[in-house]
């Protein structure tokens, strides 16, 4: 009996010793996968492993839906470049511009990388991060108008998107009649060009990319309105996804991803230290 027992125990000590390495093998193991996960748990994520980011889809060139219902444009590239640069996968995502704030406070995504500004009245609610292109708010008008700058719009009707920052400016103007809202800057220089309103005030590059694309019978009037710069809009108490996001941006602009980007949607550096 004792021989049996010995026995018993010398294999109890062998099924204990190969467990034991097997726990110790297993922790390490899930160290190892800690480690690689513990981004995503800092940056505290909707959806593990993904980059969720939203835009309005109807921003053309920044982002849009092409004919075929493809979403593109110079804010779905560099969305994506940052996912890359993360180590995440891509989940771009389309909502109503004014609708954007509230979803991210809601935690649907991310990010909104959707060419929005970091107004003080947006602060209060999400964070940003820095600037990530740079343009100017631009009056337009109809091609044969006689309006020169916006001290020239007195009893008239101006097109500008809804929870923009151009609305903001249209409304503070004197003598300005009607400040229609529309839900895209493109729809708004549709009805322009049809003679519907009398200007349309939007950001400058999106006014000539589509003059240029379309031959639309607008042209812009006087110079720059305000500087409108962009920047990447992230939820409050998530430092550590909006400084990873800042963090890259950097990347991307001193490898030279974001000059690439930049000349292909526009033919200039739009880039906070190139554009005005």
């Amino acid at each position: 009996m004792r021989i049996s027992a010995g026995r018993v125990t010398r294999r109890t000590a062998l099924a204990l010793t190969g467990s034991l390495v097997m726990v110790l093998a297993a922790g390490c193991g899930s160290g190892d996968s800690d480690s690689e996960g513990a981004p995503a748990r800092d940056y505290q994520l909707v959806e593990d492993g993904k980059l969720t980011f939203a835009m309005s889809g109807q921003y053309r060139p920044f982002n849009y839906f092409e004919d075929d219902g493809t979403l593109a444009g110079f804010d779905l590239e560099l969305g994506n470049e940052l996912a890359k640069r993360l180590d995440l996968k891509p989940n771009p995502v389309t909502g109503p511009f004014n609708s954007l704030v509230a979803g991210l406070k809601a935690k649907r995504y991310d990010l909104i990388v959707g060419s929005m500004s970091a107004t003080d009245e947006r602060k209060k609610q999400v964070d940003f991060t820095g600037e990530y292109y740079l343009s100017g708010a631009q009056l337009f008008v109809g091609k044969d108008s006689p309006v020169k700058s916006v001290d020239d719009l007195e009893d008239a009707k101006v097109g500008v998107v809804l929870g923009t920052t151009f609305e903001e400016y249209a409304k503070k103007q004197p003598g300005v009649a009607e400040v229609k809202t529309y839900s895209s800057d493109n729809e708004a220089l549709t009805e322009l060009g049809n003679g519907r309103i009398d200007a349309a005030i939007t950001t400058k590059l999106l006014g000539l990319y589509q003059i240029k694309q379309t031959g639309i019978a607008i042209k812009p009037a006087g110079d720059i309105l305000f500087p409108d710069p962009a920047s990447i809009a992230s939820q409050k108490g998530n430092p550590k996804l909006t400084a990873e996001v800042d963090k890259a941006l950097e990347e991307i602009r001193n490898d030279g991803t974001y000059a690439e980007l930049s000349e292909k949607w526009f033919g200039v550096d739009i880039s906070p230290d190139g554009q005005s």
